[in-house]
């Protein structure tokens, strides 16, 4: 584990990079909100290019559609609840508290995350595009995209728990599809033609944020989960735990 200075520079690293990430966010809604032309232009010409794209390639289309499915609301809700019950039963005949710790992070990332998209989404009530239909229809407000967000706080929160309980190599197995599955399902939404491409970094931008708060309170709450060298690097560079120090219980005898 990193020692005490290492972890508040590996904490100040990541709230900065969340701070970043609430920037951008906070910098690309006012351009919405304000119907930026640089914003709405890109949008525009880059949807326009994507609808063409996927009109003369259906099994883009047939992807886009399943990693929708598996980024809905009714997936999304399924798959945190039956993984934090995993991880709780886990933890309880294992007697860890890291388990358990794990699908409170899970939980609070997805739900947290979904809260302030919702807000968001209502707040600044963007129209879909104008493909909306055409493959998929999406009856909410646009901004941001709600699969996207999804995408980092579920499925990349899943690789992230996947890199601190799975061990061995299973954990890049297990951990790397998840890593890369979050951000696949934000992009299908611009091949299906249900959002712009500002709702798809918005949504990112949220996701990751939120994302990186949680795991930086996590690590804080529960420092195993905080980087720490392997193993194999240590016995690697010749570094061996510190026994603990024992601990001498006080003196009854009367003349002491």
């Amino acid at each position: 584990m990193p020692s005490p200075p290492g972890r508040r520079r590996t904490f100040a690293l990541w709230w900065a990079t969340a701070a970043a990430l609430w920037a951008g966010f906070a910098v690309l809604t006012w351009l919405v909100v304000t119907d930026a032309t640089a914003v709405t232009s890109a949008d525009l010409r880059i949807d326009t290019a994507i609808h063409e794209f996927a009109v003369d390639n259906r099994w883009a289309v047939n992807l886009a559609l399943a990693l929708e499915a598996i980024g809905s609301v009714p997936a999304s809700i399924a798959i945190v609840a039956a993984v934090s019950v995993l991880l709780v039963v886990h933890a309880w005949r294992r007697r860890q508290a890291l388990p358990a710790a794990a699908a409170g992070f899970l939980i609070v990332s997805a739900a947290g995350g979904a809260l302030i998209s919702t807000l968001v989404k209502h707040a600044v009530d963007r129209p879909r595009p104008p493909w909306n239909g055409v493959w998929s229809l999406e009856e909410s407000p646009s901004y941001p995209s709600g699969h996207a967000q999804a995408g980092f706080t579920v499925w990349v929160a899943l690789g992230l728990i996947a890199l601190v309980l799975v061990d061995g190599r299973a954990r890049r197995l297990v951990a790397g599809p998840l890593l890369v599955l979050g951000p696949m399902i934000g992009a299908s939404r611009l091949v299906l033609g249900v959002h712009w491409p500002s709702d798809v970094v918005g949504g990112w931008l949220l996701g990751g944020a939120w994302l990186m708060c949680c795991t930086v309170l996590a690590a804080m709450l529960v420092p195993r989960i905080s980087p720490r060298p392997a193993p194999a690097a240590d016995r690697a560079a010749g570094r061996t735990p510190s026994p603990p120090i024992p601990r001498t219980p006080p003196s009854t005898d009367p003349g002491s």
